[in-house]
């Protein structure tokens, strides 16, 4: 595809993302508070193209994140709610539906339904790859769509634009070495200061002072030593790993920025973990777009830039060290976008001839996902990482119920696999998996081995992503039902 077709493609893109949008109903977007302020909110979409045609198969919304005081530890709390990590996550749910699809077609039990194309002819989406795993159809391609550019890297230069130069240093406080959060504070702990808020930080193994290692844009190493920043701290450092932002005085957040995690899809692959250990595997699904909006045209050159260095151009030059060729790892395309969003920050305060810190953030997130079964609405809001309206109270011991956690929830994602995982292999019972184990217990040659060694290799001590912030076996340790597992024996595992 030629740059003139590129240059059409991200409009393609972005229509698609925005009309499916605006199709969706007003339950979970932003509204008017009963204060009279008006909410804004971002929007992501993964978007499916080829040639000249897309189709969004996933809308998130949102920019909350549950502090590390609250991880769940059944899987059934969404953690993190900002909406690339929604869109994401409900587009794997759609991908385990197109795989269902394909094994009910490879059965003789499919018909045409959902995903018609314009010739009334259904679209397929996955196929069987001669070793038997599921792969991404050849002619189709993903691509991301996100209002405002990403918390976290990709956005360092554009804050750098408008802090003033006399903005005041954070308190320091000691550093931790380990990159490991190994307990989970009590979900009690609400600092009352922003520097009992620091200390707890840096208890976790986050950077929270001002001042910060130097780590030049073109450099795929990381700081030394390894360290994670909270938040939007020493915003001028550039390719260095960060929290999703927070105010000073809130307990920490241990989710990545949107930026991290953005980059790791690009080298890892849109499915994740455990969807790659689904029967004989799920090959990577790359990201090929990114498409970003709310950037003026004098600023999108240099944004630009930082934009690709931040979602996958920071680990190129290690990638093609390690012996990955194009292949096997590319840094997404970025691309901008004039077409505004209509419930972004600006057009909201716009619309409303009001200041922007008149507008406020958006509580919920919302959640669209194509092509699910009848019996599953295609929308679901969620608000603090469960069902919009549902309650988080449940007996000790025990998940929530299906009835109040979202549908993209890590329980409810482990749920759809061991479901489709009994379907493959019909003529035994399934084993009693917990989440860790049905992500590494695949045989070395899988696509779910791959991608754990290559995991590893990213946020090794010499990798670029080294000093990545994980969660822990505790936090993996249940099963398709969510029960705890009391095994000792499973290391501790990436997983936030």
């Amino acid at each position: 595809m030629g740059d003139t077709a590129h240059a059409q493609l991200h409009e393609v893109v972005t229509r698609a993302a925005l009309s499916c949008y605006a199709a969706l109903p007003a339950n979970g977007k932003p509204r008017r508070r009963s204060s009279n302020h008006p909410e804004w909110t971002v929007l992501a979409a993964v978007v499916l193209y080829r040639d000249e045609q897309a189709r969004c198969v996933s809308i998130g919304t949102g920019l909350k994140a549950l502090p590390h005081a609250r991880l769940p530890v059944h899987g059934d709390v969404l953690h993190d709610s900002h909406a690339e990590v929604v869109a994401r996550r409900g587009f794997k749910r759609w991908m385990y539906r197109q795989i269902e699809r394909e094994i009910e077609l490879e059965r003789g039990k499919g018909k045409e339904r959902e995903g018609a194309g314009g010739d009334g002819k259904e679209r397929r989406y996955f196929e069987r790859t001669a070793r038997g795993s599921w792969a991404l159809r050849s002619e189709w391609q993903v691509a991301m769509y996100i209002s405002t550019l990403p918390c976290g890297d990709a956005s360092t230069f554009f804050l750098s634009l408008s802090a003033p130069s006399d903005a005041p240093a954070a308190p320091e406080v000691p550093q931790t070495s380990s990159s490991v959060v190994a307990e989970t504070l009590p979900s009690s702990v609400t600092p009352a200061t922003p520097h009992q808020a620091l200390v707890e930080a840096a208890s976790l193994g986050l950077h929270t002072s001002r001042s910060s290692p130097t780590c030049p844009s073109t450099s795929s190493a990381p700081a030394t030593p390894p360290t994670v920043h909270r938040g939007r701290v020493a915003y001028s450092a550039l390719s260095i790993l960060r929290t999703k932002p927070g105010r000073a005085d809130s307990p920490p957040t241990t989710s990545h920025s949107c930026s991290d995690k953005l980059a790791l899809w690009a080298l890892l692959g849109m499915q994740g973990g455990l969807l790659s250990a689904l029967g004989d595997g799920v090959e990577k699904v790359k990201l090929s777009l990114v498409v970003v909006g709310g950037i003026k045209e004098e600023l999108r050159e240099k944004v630009g830039e930082e934009v690709r260095r931040a979602i996958g151009g920071r680990l190129e030059d290690w990638a093609r060290r390690s012996g990955l060729d194009e292949g096997e790892f590319s840094v997404p395309k970025a691309a901008f976008t004039d077409r505004d969003f209509e419930h972004s920050r600006e057009v909201v305060a716009a619309k409303e001839g009001c200041e922007l810190t008149d507008v406020l953030s958006c509580g919920e997130s919302l959640s669209f996902v194509a092509d699910l079964p009848s019996s599953l609405p295609a929308v679901e809001g969620i608000n603090n990482g469960i069902r919009q309206g549902a309650s988080n109270k449940r007996k000790p011991g025990e998940p929530l119920d299906a009835k109040r956690r979202s549908r993209l929830s890590k329980l409810s994602l482990f749920e759809t696999q061991s479901a489709l995982q009994a379907q493959l292999d019909s003529t035994k019972p399934p084993p009693s998996l917990t989440y860790f184990q049905a992500k590494h217990s695949a045989p070395p040659s899988s696509p779910a081995a791959r991608y754990q060694r290559l995991k590893s290799l990213v946020r090794s001590a010499d990798g670029p992503f080294a000093g990545w912030l994980v969660s822990g076996q505790p936090w993996e340790s249940f099963d398709a039902q969510g029960r705890l597992s009391s095994r000792s024996d499973e290391q501790e595992v990436a997983g936030i």
